[in-house]
């Protein structure tokens, strides 16, 4: 049985499911990334990795291909028009500084702070940047690097109950995205 595809967005629609995903996809890095950095930083076994990655990889496939979706390979490649280095670099900047946002809050103990910067970045148009169209991967490092960076010179450590309740609340964010990302798609497809 061949299985079903995800449709494309309409070029006017396409960027609101676009930053939804994004944003997902984002929360779900960020989710796993701290709960990693947790399980580094207290010299855990190799099961917590597993139970991690295990946890936030159903949320994470389902956002990577609704961002797939709303943001087809030919709005990602093609020619580069002139400024996109710099808007790039001042995307990439304005990651890092999210991430050190994330780990300045994670480091004063806040889940509170967390989830308000979590929802903050929804009302971010990200995917209108083409350095995120492009390397995710970048981005994400991005993001990790600036968490990682706030944490690292804070002087309290990060436990795990501030850990596991930030990264399940960035995980449930990212589910209700996609929730709502394949609530719209089963919409669409019932008026065909």
């Amino acid at each position: 049985m061949k299985p079903a595809a995800i449709p494309t967005y309409p070029s006017v629609a396409r960027q609101s499911p676009a930053n939804l995903a994004f944003n997902a996809l984002l929360f779900c890095a960020l989710g796993w990334a701290i709960l990693a950095y947790w399980i580094v930083a207290s010299h855990a076994g190799a099961m917590p990795h597993l139970i991690n990655t295990l946890a936030c990889a159903p949320v994470m496939a389902c956002a990577l291909r609704r961002f797939h979706a709303a943001c087809p390979r030919r709005l990602r490649g093609g020619m580069r028009p002139p400024g996109t280095r710099r808007a790039g670099r001042l995307a990439l900047a304005l990651l890092f500084a999210s991430g050190a946002a994330f780990g300045a809050a994670l480091a004063s103990g806040s889940v509170l702070i967390v989830a308000v910067l979590a929802l903050a970045c929804c009302c971010m148009p990200w995917t209108r940047c083409r350095a995120h169209r492009q390397h995710l991967l970048l981005s994400f490092a991005a993001l990790a690097a600036g968490g990682a960076l706030a944490l690292a010179a804070s002087a309290r450590p990060l436990t795990i109950m501030v850990a596991l309740p930030a990264a399940w609340c960035l995980w449930t964010l990212a589910a209700l995205l996609c929730i709502g990302l394949c609530g719209s798609e089963l919409r669409k497809n019932r008026r065909r």
